[in-house]
């Protein structure tokens, strides 16, 4: 039985070393200690930065500025809203991004691509606003991603039009395996995968979005 135990233990932490330990939060996760997201070892974070042409997140500012003063690898993201012109969006996140130490060389800006408020957005037309919001910020941020579930991805969004593969993959894919890779990235797959919605971390109440680096 010691024998397996060890075994086992082993094995586990093969599965779980050699990648970085993420974090994501908006304003539905209240205050956020990062000092203590810290000292979990967290080492990198991304926070809600806007949400199309109208939304900007209460608790950027404050989190994104906690985890540059902590020394987490810190990001922004912007919720996609098919609907809504691609201008309006790009000078939303601009505007947001400018009340914070952003670095666009660095820092990571993540387009978060995903159903909700999207229902009625047809698969083109999410594919023509997501390239024209990601083709007005790539000359002055230079760390793009795109966030998004494997299924909506390849069903509800026109992937083929355009070479959507020039931006790192955050995949976001709730299971015990290893997740899958829409067709985009086949060649290339993720640079950060969310694996679970219901983490625990110190610092952060309740449950927190948990993401690895590959």
């Amino acid at each position: 039985m010691g024998i397996l135990i060890l075994t086992l233990t082993l094995a586990v932490a093969t599965m779980t070393s050699g990648f970085d330990r993420g974090i994501d939060v908006s304003h539905h996760n209240g205050d956020v200690t990062w000092e203590k997201v810290k000292s979990a070892g967290i080492k990198f974070a991304v926070a809600k930065a806007s949400e199309g042409n109208h939304m900007e997140d209460s608790k950027f500012v404050v989190n994104f500025n906690g985890m540059k003063k902590n020394g987490i690898q810190a990001g922004a993201y912007h919720y996609l809203r098919g609907g809504q012109t691609a201008e309006s969006q790009v000078a939303k996140i601009k505007a947001v991004l400018q009340k914070v130490s952003f670095d666009p060389d660095k820092d990571v800006l993540v387009i978060d691509v995903e159903e909700k408020g999207n229902e009625k957005v047809s698969a083109d037309q999410m594919a023509e606003t997501l390239n024209a919001v990601l083709s007005a910020l790539k000359a002055t941020y230079k760390n793009l991603y795109i966030y998004c579930g494997p299924y909506y991805w390849e069903d509800k969004v026109s992937w083929r039009k355009y070479d959507f593969s020039q931006y790192k993959l955050w995949i976001a894919h709730y299971t015990q395996g290893s997740p899958r890779i829409p067709s985009t990235w086949k060649n290339k797959g993720y640079t950060w995968w969310q694996y679970s919605e219901t983490g625990n971390v110190d610092g952060v109440k309740g449950n927190v979005d948990l993401n690895r680096s590959k």
